[in-house]
């Protein structure tokens, strides 16, 4: 007995949505596709239950995909940070990993490349320690070797003295205990270790008690 194959017996774009078109077979509809995708379909043609899915499949690929690169163009994304946005918007697994390998051949997402550019960036606009930032690239789902690798090179010291002098004037006026306390409670919480923390206080009380006030950031 020959199976019987459902024919497309109409295509219709979606109103509202005109780069999407509906799949009708046999007179019922059945499933919808991005417009270049039902380009390849024409009335009369019957389609098996194996290419139905295969087409269903496509499409949430080509959706993940158009969805993984809008994405990616406000700033440099991790791996992980594109697998939860795609899993986060119900995207299906199996077509978001395909996109990750996909966006990796095209070197779209490179999580080394990545981790180069978080610190870089951090370093520019919100300076942190070197626990801090591997921390920061740990929660994006960067390898501790590559996260350790993206710090490495780093003058913790050198950077703690220059992030102290910009905060230092803040707490003139305070005793040295305080200034200490306060100003090196803020260093640690940005992760700095204390080692470089000692360090950067040392250097900013030194520069505040021999400065005038609104000096002590400009000092070297």
């Amino acid at each position: 007995m020959t199976q019987h194959l459902p024919e497309i017996t109409r295509l219709q774009l979606q109103r509202g949505r005109r780069q999407r078109v509906n799949i009708y077979l046999d007179e019922e509809y059945a499933f919808s596709l991005q417009l270049d995708l039902a380009a390849s379909l024409q009335r009369g043609q019957r389609l098996s239950a194996a290419e139905v899915e295969a087409l269903k499949a496509e499409d949430a690929y080509r959706a993940a995909l158009d969805r993984a690169l809008a994405f990616l163009e406000h700033r440099p994304r991790s791996r992980r940070e594109v697998q939860d946005k795609l899993i986060g918007e119900d995207c299906d697994p199996i077509p978001v990993e395909r996109v990750l390998e996909r966006l990796e051949a095209l070197a779209l997402v490179d999580d080394a490349r990545f981790a180069e550019w978080w610190v870089s960036n951090r370093l520019q606009h919100r300076p942190r320690g070197e626990r801090a930032l591997r921390h920061e690239l740990r929660q994006r789902g960067i390898d501790e070797a590559v996260a350790q690798a993206a710090v490495q090179g780093l003058d913790e010291h050198e950077l703690a003295r220059r992030v102290a002098l910009e905060q230092a004037e803040r707490y003139r006026g305070h005793d040295r205990q305080r200034f200490d306390r306060r100003l090196g409670s803020w260093l640690q919480r940005r992760g700095f270790g204390w080692e470089a923390v000692r360090g950067a206080l040392d250097h900013a009380w030194r520069q505040v008690e021999t400065s005038d006030p609104g000096d002590a950031s400009t000092q070297g």
